[in-house]
């Protein structure tokens, strides 16, 4: 009986260690000792190997003995069989052949991408199941993410401040990352500053604003007034900032749209319960009505003013943004030429390319990993036009991809595919407004950083489209997993 008790304990911390490695190494994106293991050039994170072997190790066990795994695993379980029904279906149909990429390989290696981002998710829903895990995790987050920011802050004193790179920041770099150091705009341990504002938004500054909300540490210290989580809040938007990610700066932005909302209701109530309006003598309940609404327009207008004025020094501080006010309609196709000279219009014509496709096959998409295959005949004519388009399609032998997970999901699973994730996420939302004031301060924590997580995802969505990248995966899993205080004593018990 103690050598199992003994066994078990070991096997714990074990898996303990694999877990906290996993969460620990998140900032990492793209090593290059990775890219060779995994065989993939972009994503390569450190953390997928781990999230495979704990996989092996605990996961497959833990099923095995009858676990159990948050109910809002079973639509993502759904999206998961209808997209490889889709996938498959889509190549029994046939895929226009494009430079000689290999259809069925293609789409494999996308199922795959998909398989790892669940995997994720499961892993995470399934493992912290106690506060002790959930404490443990945000330790670990803050911890890692301290080091991110760190290297971040390196990045920028030497560019800022130096107007370059000294070689061992390149040397570094190139042992972390695939990509190098970007000029003028920081990346931090990620490929590239966007997948950078894509960690951000997704993981850390989700859980920084909500531990900061909910008055919150996972440390037993403070700096002054300032606990952990406070400062790595602010270095965490300061850093943000520095990628110059326009779409991640959107993403932050959506997260605060949240907390406007509530706080506009909140300033509202408070007017309502000036002691003049509820004096019966006073206004009328009509009156009031105008009144009320009359503070809500002058509010929004404040509102979109302070966005403006954010605009414009936005406009001042990236090169790529001087034109954003110039706008001109007599132009060819304006809409396409405004966002060319922002430095945008390849991005959008691969998301008008990926419409197209999902307007060619509406109900079930082209399968996983094909949208690129359909593209020659998707791109808009405007496209044609632009240099990065004419260079990847006809100087390299890359796939196009559609470059928004919201685009990819429509073309690649069609409106079967893309109804069923939302209603996945629309399951999130729902357990997460619910738990936003429990009892339990930790879920409290994590299901407000899932709702923040999922306002960023508007925007991300427009940016990222990998199921591969852990982030989304991870900050849900957290946010969805259940807490039980007793777990850890029932474990020790058995």
């Amino acid at each position: 009986m103690k050598d199992k008790t003994s066994w078990q304990a070991r096997f714990q911390k074990i898996t303990d260690l694999l877990w906290m490695i996993m969460i620990a190494v998140l900032p990492v994106t793209s090593m290059p000792l990775m890219a060779k293991l995994l065989g993939s050039d972009t994503v390569a994170a450190p953390a997928i190997l781990v999230a495979l072997f704990f996989t092996l190790i605990w996961f497959i066990p833990f099923l095995w003995n009858r676990g159990s795994m948050v109910k809002e695993s079973v639509p993502l379980l759904v999206f998961f069989v209808v997209a490889v029904f889709v996938t498959v279906l889509a190549n029994f149909r046939g895929v226009p052949a494009y430079k000689g990429i290999n259809v069925y390989r293609n789409a494999i290696e996308a199922v795959i991408t998909l398989v790892i981002g669940i995997i994720f998710y499961l892993l995470t829903s399934s493992y912290v199941t106690s506060d002790k895990r959930a404490a443990l995790t945000m330790r670990i987050i803050n911890w890692s993410g301290l080091l991110m920011l760190l290297w971040a802050g390196v990045q920028a004193v030497a560019w800022y401040g130096f107007g370059h790179y000294p070689q061992w920041m390149f040397d570094l770099q190139g042992m972390i990352s695939s990509r190098v150091l970007y000029r003028q705009r920081i990346n931090g341990m990620a490929l590239e500053p966007s997948w950078f504002a894509h960690q951000l938004n997704m993981v850390y500054l989700p859980i920084w604003l909500s531990a900061t909300i909910r008055k919150f540490t996972a440390h037993k210290w403070k700096l002054w007034f300032l606990s952990f989580e406070n400062i790595l809040l602010l270095g965490g938007v300061g850093a943000l900032l520095l990628t110059l990610s326009r779409v991640g700066l959107l993403g932050f932005i959506l997260m605060f749209t949240f907390l406007l909302i509530r706080a506009h209701t909140y300033f509202v109530d408070k007017i309502l319960q000036i002691p003049f309006l509820q004096k019966k003598e006073g206004l009328s309940g009509k009156q009031k009505h105008r009144f009320v609404v009359w503070i809500s327009l002058i509010l929004i207008v404040v509102y979109l003013m302070v966005i403006v004025l954010g605009l414009w020094i936005f406009s001042r501080v990236d090169p790529r943004m001087e034109s954003l006010f110039d706008f001109s309609l007599g132009k060819k196709n304006p809409l396409l030429s405004y966002f060319n000279e922002l430095s945008f219009g390849e991005r959008v014509v691969y998301w008008l390319a990926g419409w197209n496709v999902f307007t060619q096959h509406p109900l079930l998409g082209v399968g996983l990993g094909n949208a690129g295959f359909y593209f020659p005949r998707a791109i808009t004519p405007y496209g044609w036009n632009l240099i990065e388009v004419m260079r990847l399609m006809y100087r390299t032998s890359i796939l196009l991809n559609v470059k928004s997970l919201w685009a990819r999901l429509l073309a690649e699973t069609g409106l079967v595919g893309f109804s069923v994730f939302c209603g996945w996420i629309y399951s999130l939302a729902v357990k997460f407004f619910k738990r936003s004031h429990s009892q339990n301060t930790l879920e409290s924590v994590f299901s407000v950083a899932g709702i923040f997580v999922l306002f960023a995802l508007l925007a991300e969505g427009f940016s990222i489209d990998s199921f591969a990248l852990p982030y989304l995966w991870v900050a849900l899993g957290l946010a969805s997993a259940d807490l039980r205080k007793d777990v850890e004593l029932r474990e020790e018990n058995e």
